[in-house]
Order: structure tokens, then sequence, then C-alpha cells
């Protein structure tokens, strides 16, 4: 045969020679140089706090049994099993393989890594309070408060989005709209708060009648928050022939409410014509009949 010369490096059938002169003889055995059994891991992700964690799993070839050394976050851990693969769980944390041993050989030079990150879930976030408007006026946005981002949605179950800012204006339209909206840090989104908006078909009470008598009840024609709930609002008075007696500047009937005069007269007991102009696009001009009485 050929002469060896160096390392075996395969599984093979040797013959030895032994030889004097004429007379030789022989003798064969086995060498068998077994392969290293190699082990790789996978399964590590990011999850958020409730999530189903998969397991890290650990692919071995070899010849069974195995024996799987690693450390997780640093301590050493071992773990063994018959199959090509072998669970080590799903404990956060960084997992490094550093040895598999099969039924013949030890493998030392490992290089695999996998990792779990669990985040946790942020609370729910700050938001506003309850706020109510009439359809009329100019909404305030929506503020939340937190450090992460944010998502705003229109039902309870989270499945309309709405918006993503920190911010959202609320619609004006009339009844009662909850928001709802949650805030997301490192891919977890937390329960939401709730923001109820309430608008209102406001109207104000218009008195028909007052008593301008000079004892400091009822002596003007008073129209409660007209200004704040109509901003733009403008009332004129006229007599019975159409003669204008009193207006109003835009917005600001309640610092200069009629007082049942003309060019600074008393006028006499009676009934007298009013137009409201609520100028707010939304409501009708109101007009109809207020008297002064004595």
């Amino acid at each position: 045969g050929t002469a060896l010369s160096g390392a075996i490096t395969s599984s093979q059938t040797i013959f030895i020679y032994d030889a004097n002169g004429a007379c030789s003889d022989e003798e064969s055995f086995v060498v068998t140089i077994n392969p290293l059994p190699t082990a790789s891991l996978s399964g590590g992700d990011i999850y958020c706090q409730g999530d189903a964690v998969a397991d890290i799993a650990a692919s071995i070839t070899g010849t069974a049994d195995f024996t799987l050394n690693y450390t997780l976050d640093g301590v050493a851990q071992t773990q063994s099993g018959s199959t090509t693969s072998i669970s080590l769980g799903n404990t956060s944390g960084t997992y490094v393989l550093v040895s598999i041993s099969d039924a013949n050989c030890t493998n030392s030079n490992l290089s695999s890594t996998q990792t779990i990150v669990i985040n946790s879930i942020p609370p729910a976030p700050i938001a506003g309070e309850e706020t109510i408007y009439c359809a009329n006026a100019t909404p305030i946005a929506l503020f939340v408060q937190g450090s992460g981002s944010f998502t705003w949605y229109s039902d309870q179950n989270l499945t309309n989005e709405i918006g993503t800012n920190s911010s959202l204006t609320p619609s004006m339209n009339v009844g009662t709209t909850n928001y709802y909206v949650t805030e997301t840090i490192n891919g977890c989104e937390g329960p939401a708060s709730i923001v109820v908006v309430e608008v209102d078909n406001c109207g104000i009470i218009v008195p028909t009648a007052f008593t301008p008598d000079g004892d400091q009840t009822n002596d003007t024609w008073t129209l409660l928050n007209i200004d704040q709930i109509y901003p733009k609002n403008v009332v004129s008075i006229y007599n019975r022939w159409g003669n204008l007696l009193y207006r109003s500047n835009s917005g600001g009937y309640e610092m200069n409410p009629w007082n049942g005069k003309f060019n600074d007269q008393d006028l006499p007991v009676g009934s007298y014509y009013f137009i409201i102009e609520y100028n707010d696009d939304f409501t009708s001009s109101k007009s109809g009949i207020v008297s002064i009485l004595k």
C-alpha cells in the first residue's frame, strides 16, 4: 500500500508491516476520525410584557447524547438531550454558546448568541380633562403628556386610528365624543386614556321684559353669556315705527347692555322690537318683542 506520513485526518484501515529479509507479516486496524458536533442558537426577539415569548432553541449536529454548555447573562448553564433540537427556555437575557459535547467529541469553538428582550408596557398617558363646548365655539386642541409616541383612536377597541401626535383637535359634532389615546415606548403600546368632549347647541336666555327704574335690579336687558357663546353677536333695538334705538358693538353687548334709554333719555313703558344677530354661521338671527316695565 501507500506509506503514511503526517497526521491521520480521516477514518480508514491502517496496515502495519513487519519485514525480516524475505519474510514479512502484517496487521490491520481501523482508525475512526469522528466529526466535531456543532450547535447554533435561534429564537431571540424583542417582546412586550404579556406577549407569548418563544423559546431559545439550539440546533445540534453530532451523535447523541448531547450536553450543551452556555451562559445566560454571564451565568453558566447546562442542558442535555438526545435530540438535535434542545430548548433553552424563554427567560429574558442574552444566551451565549460555550461548548457542545456528543457521544464522541467536544467542540468549544462556538460563536452563537441570541437575546430575548421583554419591554414593559407604559401606563396610560396623562391626557386632558372633559371639555364642554358650544357648537359655534372654536375647539382647543387636546394634549397628552409622556415620553413616547402617541396614537389617538375614536373607539374603545383601539381600531380606528385618528391621529399620531401629542395633540388632537376635536371635532365639533353636536353630542358627546370619547377620544382614546395611548402611549408607545420601545414598540409597546400601553392602555388608553379617555378624553370626553361634549358639544352642545348652546342658547341664551332672552328676557321678555326688564325694569330700568334705577333700583339696581334688572335695570338692563341682560343677555347672559351672549358674548362668550356668540363672540360676533350684534344686538339691535327698534321702536314700533322701526327707528333704531340701540345697537351693540360686535361681541360687546355685555360690556354695554341696553338700559332702556335712547340718547341718554329714559324710554317710556312699552314694547320694543329686537333683533339678535349671532353671526356664527350656525345660528339664525332671533327677533321678538321686549317690554320696558316700571
